[in-house]
């Protein structure tokens, strides 16, 4: 990633103009989903895998389990789009990730002889309802401010964003995990309960992540949906040098 940083600055007509990351909130926009996804995609992962390891669920019964998840989400993120304009995407994100950040927690705490009422439910609805507002947030942040010709290079970069903290997650998170289970096996641990314990400490971690993403949206545009600004002169000369015409 620093090799490409580096390539995109000195060449002359980059993928990437680094200097869209000059406009006000859009870097801290993108940093926001990128650890907060890592604590969102991890803990959907450790659930799953929860589910059907310990708790001894199907695929199909794991997989209908998140639909009050999915439900959820869609009403967190209905109302919030109607709230921004009136609070602006900045307290929407940080509230969402806190939110979060609790419904994992609450999910970091489950035990080897759980069930899915009492010990995951709760906690998945707190999480979706953080999950809904965090990405409605994030999604109008990330624009805010962008001229129009560049709104694609900024979709484009929080959905990126959106891939880098998934990989990153699932790769910090599931060595933490493994290093925990593998650690109590060698204690001699029941296998259940060892496996458990590492889902335990990587949702911790994990709600710690998404505590992060709070305090990161906080440098991150406070919009309420306002219209996309025109190209600055200065701004456009920047993203679009002029080309060089030799004559002879």
């Amino acid at each position: 990633m620093f090799l490409f940083l580096a390539k995109e600055r000195r060449h002359p007509n980059p993928l990437v103009p680094l200097s869209i990351f000059r406009i006000k909130g859009l870097a801290a926009a993108d940093v926001t989903q990128i650890i907060a996804m890592a604590g969102f995609y991890s803990m959907f992962f450790f659930v799953t895998l929860y589910m059907q390891n310990v708790l001894h669920f199907s695929a199909t019964r794991a997989g209908v389990s998140y639909i009050p998840v999915t439900v959820g989400v869609a009403i967190s993120a209905g109302v919030c789009s109607k709230l921004f304009v009136r609070t602006g995407t900045r307290p929407i994100m940080v509230v969402g990730a806190l939110l979060a950040a609790g419904g994992v927690y609450w999910l970091s705490r489950i035990p080897v002889n759980g069930s899915y009422l009492t010990n995951l439910l709760p906690g998945l609805m707190i999480m979706s309802i953080g999950l809904g507002a965090v990405f409605v947030g994030v999604q109008t942040a990330a624009n805010a401010g962008v001229p129009a010709d560049k709104a694609g290079l900024a979709a484009a970069l929080i959905n990126a964003s959106f891939q880098l903290g998934a990989a990153l997650g699932l790769a910090i998170f599931s060595a933490v995990a493994t290093s925990r289970t593998t650690h109590l096996l060698a204690a001699h641990s029941a296998p259940l309960e060892a496996l458990t314990s590492g889902f335990h400490l990587a949702l911790l971690v994990s709600s710690v992540f998404l505590v992060a993403a709070a305090v990161i949206a906080l440098r991150a545009t406070n919009t309420r949906g306002e219209p996309i600004p025109s190209v600055e002169p200065e701004f456009e000369s920047e993203m679009n040098p002029v080309p060089i015409v030799e004559v002879g």
